[in-house]
């Protein structure tokens, strides 16, 4: 089965913690927590019928013409509350409903690719109801404007509100031919780090001293590459702290491994390992899943609680995907743990194009559960969520989920071939398809709400990116013509506003201060850059290069470096 789905799915399933300074637009903090305690029933309706709407191009925004339409919808990025919350007061209303992601893109440097931002109320989604069944709402109609008009005053208005500082620099100075830094992961308190190095080491570093805490060997029969549509291996992640525990994925990627990394000893082995995602495991007694694998043999999700035994991990509770009633049966979903809430998130697209198949048509799938052991949820989701209306995705997949609160955002990267019809051949046999490539200059950043259950999507330039773990910001690379002199682009974009809070080269600076900047220089050569991870805070970005080295950014407010400036000059 695995051969027959490609080498996407031989492969395992990332992210990472609460934020900075960009303030939150959403007003209700505790809706996951009010909708698991009484989700919906009673709804019955049949499968969704097809949409007619025209492929929207990548430039476009959407716009829901539903009366709440002219504001993004409020939703929480904190952890729900124990206690039931007084009644919201209303929305207040924005002038937009959406933004395009800061500066446009040099036409050097990403010719034909614009980013934009599109938003519906209602995304196709549905809300699970008895024996599996679904309640729905006809899809809205759509507004598109113009990449002109809708990019018209905003790069002029947009001025970047955070700044960058050089934090501490961690460099693996192994006497090795390939040093490269292949992912990095954060621990729960910040103040530890994880990087890959080459197909077979991890390093885990102190980020209080920049010393190496231990260095661990396994086995790996793969190259060594950064996650991406080709290569969804989830390298590592950093379990516990206190336990100085790690999960590492080995051999093919389809198994994971626990290691005690103070003692060098491995604890634990979970194969079958498809995908798979882990949730910090600091707190032992609430009874969340902490661990979610999913096989793909026989397409169901298991879930591991955190125990003091011997072996760290005990399987509590199974998820059969052919038994949870969705509209189909997901292959090879993304997987995210929520850190503020017992949630468990899926997110899968459609299998690659192939010849003499007709493409995708809606296959694109958001599904959330409860993770509680009690034994009594079985299968069936808390939500689910088709969001077909979105084009851009029609033929992507993702490589990236984070939830958070009621938020959940993905990352999705389209395929670089699609299925267009032939002609008929001269043998009567009908129809077939033939497979042609396609310029893929884009990410896309999927926003799943799940208070309103509604969606909206910006792009990214097709480049590393990643998500903090508070689904605040997304940040990437964008290294395209470096090798002719080009500088490219490193940037930080809120989630909320689609727009760019932090960019390298700075685009509102003159020509004399555009110049190199002490504490920067890693960014001189953006070519070099090959991993992004946000720290479990949100307040600090790590960035990986192909020399081994790691350097930690503190990500603070532009009002705040311009005090700090004023009181050291003033000193």
């Amino acid at each position: 089965m695995a051969l027959e789905h490609g080498q996407d799915e031989l492969v395992a399933s990332g992210a990472l913690m609460p934020a900075a300074t960009t303030p939150s637009r959403g007003s209700a903090s505790s809706i996951v927590s009010e909708r698991l305690s009484r989700a919906n029933t009673n709804d019955t309706m049949a499968r969704r019928p097809g949409s007619d709407d025209a492929e929207s191009h990548a430039s476009t925004r959407r716009t829901s013409n539903a009366s709440s339409s002219s504001h993004h919808p409020a939703y929480s990025l904190y952890p729900a509350p124990t206690k039931p919350l007084p009644a919201l007061p209303p929305r207040a209303t924005n002038s937009s409903s959406s933004r395009s992601v800061g500066r446009s893109l040099s036409e050097n440097s990403l010719e034909g690719s614009e980013r934009s931002s599109h938003f519906s109320e209602h995304s196709g989604g549905l809300i699970a109801g008895p024996r599996g069944s679904f309640s729905s709402k006809s899809p809205t109609s759509t507004l598109h404007i113009s990449r002109f008009e809708s990019h018209r005053g905003d790069a002029d208005s947009q001025v970047s509100s955070l700044e960058l500082g050089l934090k501490r620099v961690v460099v693996s100075q192994d006497k090795r031919i390939n040093n490269t830094v292949y992912y990095l992961d954060v621990s729960s308190t910040s103040s530890t780090l994880a990087t890959k190095h080459g197909n077979n080491m991890v390093k885990v570093w102190s980020l209080e001293t920049g010393r190496v805490e231990s260095t661990i060997k396994f086995s790996s029969y793969t190259a060594a590459q950064s996650r991406s549509r080709d290569y969804l291996i989830r390298s590592h992640a950093i379990l516990s702290e206190a336990s100085r525990l790690i999960a590492i994925a080995v051999r093919f990627g389809r198994s994971v491994e626990i290691w005690n990394w103070e003692k060098k000893k491995r604890l634990q082995t979970l194969g079958n390992a498809d995908r798979w995602a882990v949730g910090k495991m600091e707190a032992y007694d609430h009874g969340w899943g902490r661990l979610a694998r999913y096989q793909g043999e026989t397409n169901v999700i298991d879930l591991f609680a955190a125990t003091r035994e011997k072996k760290p991990f005990v399987q509590v509770r199974s998820i059969t995907l052919a038994e949870a009633g969705l509209p189909f049966i997901p292959q090879y979903p993304e997987l995210a743990l929520s850190p503020t809430s017992p949630l468990l998130v899926a997110a899968a697209g459609p299998r690659p194009p192939r010849l003499g198949y007709p493409p995708p048509d809606r296959e694109t799938l958001l599904v959330a559960w409860e993770t509680h052991d009690d034994g009594l949820a079985g299968s069936k989701p808390y939500r689910v969520a088709r969001p077909w209306q979105h084009k851009e995705i029609d033929t992507a997949i993702p490589s990236d989920l984070t939830t958070y609160g009621s938020v959940v955002v993905s990352i999705w990267i389209p395929a670089t071939f699609r299925a267009v019809p032939a002609a008929a051949s001269r043998s009567g046999t009908g129809c077939k398809y033939n497979l042609t490539p396609v310029k893929v200059p884009s990410r896309h950043v999927l926003v799943w709400d799940l208070a309103a259950n509604s969606t909206r999507t910006f792009s990214i330039p097709n480049c590393t990116s990643c998500i903090s773990p508070d689904c605040r910001y997304v940040a990437y690379c964008h290294a395209s013509g470096a090798a002719i002199g080009a500088r490219g682009t490193l940037a930080v974009v809120d989630v909320m506003s689609s727009q760019e809070v932090w960019c390298w080269p700075d685009r509102n600076a003159t020509a004399m201060s555009s110049g190199p900047r002490p504490g920067l220089e890693q960014f001189e050569d953006l070519a070099l850059v090959t991993e992004l991870a946000f720290s479990a805070d949100g307040k600090s970005l790590a960035v990986g290069d192909g020399e081994g080295r790691v350097c930690i950014y503190d990500m603070f407010g532009k009002s705040d470096a311009e005090d700090l400036v004023t009181v050291v000059m003033a000193y």
